[in-house]
């Protein structure tokens, strides 16, 4: 299985998300719903950075409906513009999606992929399905909405966790990744995503999609992508704790999304450590005290998770930080208490 990222909205952080992409990880795109996107998408097929690339052709459509007489011709239209740039850039695969998290039967869209294949025979075909239906011969994909797992369509598959958060429960940095890396370990891909990605500021916000402005820059994306792994170590905290590699985003900078932590230990700072016991960071106190659960004193760094995880394993080779007395953890990973 390989990572990926959906940069869905990579149209308005173009040079960021070229910047931080992981060599030979997938990607995702709306190809009209952000405005026109082809300059982009041409641009990451360039980059050589990416080992395939999902096209959602059509605007998305919050219904999930899809009216086949509305969207159709301007699929089909696209869908022959990705088949050039397929055989400009023979080196990516271009997997070609009608409709991002469509609610339409097998019956209606197998002859919408069976006309697309023939338009664009370079490219793979892609099936993003909310309640709708796998097709036969069709690479299947679904989109998570919380930490639980989908059950598995048959056949090939992706992942996305495009969606993910907006139950209010928790977001991309909240959930147990490994554990849903796990479950997904036989998809083709499953690519990451947070609410920025589509310049959104989180799970109530209503902007229209054409007055979005929180997009994400560099630092949020590479922290983002840090987190796609399996966890070095074991869960190890407890109960009366939490270690959050995202703190909470308020839009207001400094803190938002910077390594936190709660613990019952009421001081100025605490120091954070590598491995091998060498003081590498230093949280400080900020008021008032934590009040949910766990309740006590919140310590932030003016970094973020990656940035410390990076100190420690130039250090040690271990990306496991301590923080204060705390037992070590993974310093890409929430602790525990997973959304």
């Amino acid at each position: 299985m390989r990572f990926g990222a959906d940069y869905l909205g990579g149209k308005h952080y173009e040079r960021a998300m070229l910047a931080t992409h992981p060599s030979g990880w997938a990607g995702g795109i709306f190809l009209r719903t952000f405005g026109d996107a082809r300059v982009t998408l041409e641009r990451m097929c360039r980059s050589g950075r990416f080992s395939e690339i999902v096209v959602h052709l059509a605007p998305f459509d919050k219904t999930h409906t899809y009216d086949l007489k509305k969207y159709l011709p301007d699929v089909r239209r696209d869908a022959l513009w990705c088949e050039q740039l397929s055989r400009k850039y023979p080196n990516v695969v271009l997997m070609l999606s009608p409709f991002c998290e469509s609610n339409h039967t097998a019956k209606t869209m197998k002859p919408v992929f069976d006309g697309l294949k023939r338009i664009a025979p370079s490219c793979l075909m892609l099936n993003s399905i909310w309640k709708g239906q796998p097709v036969p011969g069709v690479i299947s994909e679904i989109h998570l909405e919380n930490s639980k797992p989908k059950r598995k369509p048959p056949g090939e598959y992706t992942v996305s966790f495009d969606g993910i958060g907006g139950d209010g429960k928790g977001d991309f940095t909240d959930v147990d990744i490994p554990k849903l890396l796990n479950f997904y370990s036989d998809a083709r891909h499953i690519r990451l995503w947070n609410f920025r990605y589509n310049g959104k500021f989180g799970h109530k916000d209503t902007t229209p999609i054409a007055s979005r402005k929180c997009w994400p820059d560099a630092a949020y994306l590479r922290g983002h992508n840090a987190m796609m792994k399996n966890r070095e170590g074991e869960v190890s905290y407890p109960a009366n704790a939490l270690y959050k590699p995202f703190a909470d985003d308020h839009g207001q900078g400094g803190k938002d999304n910077k390594a936190m932590v709660i613990t019952p230990k009421a001081a100025p700072s605490l120091k954070v450590y590598d491995s091998n016991g060498t003081h590498i960071d230093t949280m400080r106190r900020v008021t008032p005290d934590h009040t949910g659960d766990p309740r006590g004193p919140r310590y932030y760094s003016d970094k973020y998770a990656y940035q410390i995880a990076d100190i420690a394993q130039k250090n040690t080779g271990s990306r496991k930080i301590r923080i204060g007395s705390l037992p070590l953890t993974d310093g890409d990973l929430r602790s525990s208490r997973f959304r």
